[in-house]
């Protein structure tokens, strides 16, 4: 079985939250945290990543609220490649039988993720 989320966000929504602390604590784990901080927080990629916590909800068919944001994390291999991860997260079942595949895209205005899932 194959599942899909999408979301899109506007990059300016996310630029004016970037300041705030309890925001980054709130929707972003330890590591993503210390990944965007390693290149200065920049808009885009903040963004993206907020867009894959609810592209991945979306694939769940969960809404906002249902799992914390923070334990939801979209990293990067040093390669660029983005992956997710879950931290203690048990309102996802059976996660290691899942096959993820993340795709991050940005113009100048828009930011969107698409999640895939194969459940094995």
């Amino acid at each position: 079985m194959i599942l899909v989320g999408i979301d899109s966000i506007e990059i300016d929504r996310i630029k004016k939250t970037i300041e705030n602390p309890k925001f980054l604590r709130r929707y972003f784990g330890t590591n993503e945290i210390a990944q965007l901080k390693s290149r200065n927080f920049p808009p885009q990629s903040v963004a993206a990543n907020f867009c894959a916590k609810e592209a991945f909800l979306k694939l769940l068919g969960k809404g906002i609220g249902k799992i914390e944001l923070n334990k939801i994390e979209l990293l990067r291999e040093t390669s660029g490649k983005p992956y997710l991860k879950l931290n203690n997260v048990s309102e996802v079942e059976n996660f290691s039988q899942f096959e993820i595949s993340v795709s991050v895209t940005h113009t100048r205005t828009t930011a969107t993720v698409v999640v895939i899932a194969e459940v094995n």
